[in-house]
């Protein structure tokens, strides 16, 4: 049998075909990192490589850079006269490491509607496939996928760039809870954000589970529109605060865009606005009494100076107009 073969017959068994990796058979890898295929290695998994007609069948990477220490965990590399012979060595290892019928690819046709909606809304898909193996979501050189394994779900993401085997990013008894998470994941990273809206997220590895829980308690469609609110509920949460559009002048903008001072799509504190990139501008709406400031950052500094204040925006905005023009 070939590798593709072995693939197949690790899923008819019930094993994790992701134990095992060959880069030459890999089609997800990124242009550019294809040519190098033969000898490229997925970390934590058992590797096929292939070098002058041989196979060498090994969980070290032995083409680790030089100013790294060799690679010598696991046993020594093993190398084969054919790949027939080297995917039988695959096959005796990977069929060790889980009990036949443990583990099932759980399709992304298994999820709910909902969930392939926030999906193809936050381009994730449709999800790719790796050796036949399906992933639930896919979006440019990284892909989820959920495996079902001794009764309980798992979501793993994988890195098409950089492969690694790893722990799961969530693990749970329900395909629901594991659903929910991934709807998390790819809001936390591609859910549309309309300029002046928030970064909101959902942070599973640094969730308690009282806010494990809290998200239990939400159905998908709670969720999601979480994710499209400006204002969500937890345990979801603000971790940055978009432009308040308010304070702000469509002239302004523009003069602004001209004048190398881009308006920032995030900002640390709310009712704020903030222009440029090495040095930054941030107009800030104050309360008893209303006021308005203007805070400038240099470049590479954390800390503000309040350059300007005023009862009213238009003086504000001209003394930005000033600056920008500059």
């Amino acid at each position: 049998m070939n590798f593709l073969e072995l693939q197949q017959r690790l899923r008819a068994a019930g094993h994790d075909p992701f134990q095992v990796y060959a880069g030459h058979y890999d089609t997800l890898r990124p242009q550019g990192r294809a040519a190098s295929g033969s000898t490229s290695v997925c970390d934590g998994a058992w590797n096929l490589l292939v070098e002058d007609g041989r196979y060498t069948v090994t969980v070290r990477d032995p083409h680790r850079p030089a100013h790294f220490p060799p690679d010598t965990h696991g046993p020594e590399p093993v190398v084969f006269d054919s790949e027939q012979a080297a995917c039988e060595e695959l096959w005796a290892i990977a069929s060790r490491l889980d009990p036949p019928g443990s583990v099932r690819a759980v399709t992304a046709d298994e999820l709910d509607p909902v969930a392939g909606d926030w999906l193809r809304e936050c381009g994730w898909w449709p999800p790719a496939e790796l050796y036949g193996n399906p992933f639930v979501a896919t979006r440019d050189r990284q892909s989820y996928r959920i495996a079902e394994r001794a009764g309980r779900f798992e979501l793993h993401l994988r890195d098409h760039l950089v492969a690694k085997l790893g722990d799961p990013v969530h693990a749970a008894d329900d395909l629901a809870d594991v659903t929910r998470v991934l709807l998390a994941e790819v809001g936390n990273r591609s859910a549309p954000r309309p300029l002046g809206w928030p970064c909101v997220v959902f942070r599973v590895g640094w969730a308690d589970e009282e806010q494990l829980a809290a998200l239990r308690a939400l159905d998908l469609a709670e969720i999601v529109r979480a994710y499209r609110t400006e204002r969500p509920d937890p345990p979801l949460r603000i971790i940055s605060e978009g432009p308040d559009l308010s304070l702000v002048t469509t002239e302004l903008l523009e003069q602004a865009e001209r004048g190398g001072h881009p308006l920032r799509q995030f900002v640390g504190t709310a009712e704020s606005a903030a222009f440029g990139t090495d040095v930054r501008y941030v107009i800030r709406r104050h309360h008893e009494p209303l006021r308005y400031s203007v805070e400038r950052y240099g470049e590479r500094q954390n800390h503000a100076t309040t350059v300007f204040t005023a009862d009213e925006l238009a003086p504000v905005h001209e003394y930005l107009r000033q600056r920008f023009r500059r």
